[in-house]
């Protein structure tokens, strides 16, 4: 997997957290199916699932979390 983005969120209190893409990369894909081989990671290691482009869920704590 390559690191394809990095980006910067906050909580709901103002607490920063630093999110980092992640994608395999495979020869002769479309957008659609790359966008599926996205990982989202803090840079402590937990796991991010989107929720749509600019709000995003910690999967351990279930927090909300939202790109600024």
């Amino acid at each position: 997997m390559d690191l394809v983005e990095k980006f910067d969120a906050k909580g709901k209190t103002g607490e920063p957290y630093h999110v980092e893409v992640y994608q395999t990369q495979k020869d002769e894909v479309d957008d659609v199916a790359a966008a599926d081989r996205r990982s989202y990671r803090l840079t402590d290691g937990r796991t991010v699932d989107p929720l749509t482009n600019e709000k995003f869920r910690i999967v351990q704590t279930g927090e909300k979390i939202y790109r600024v």
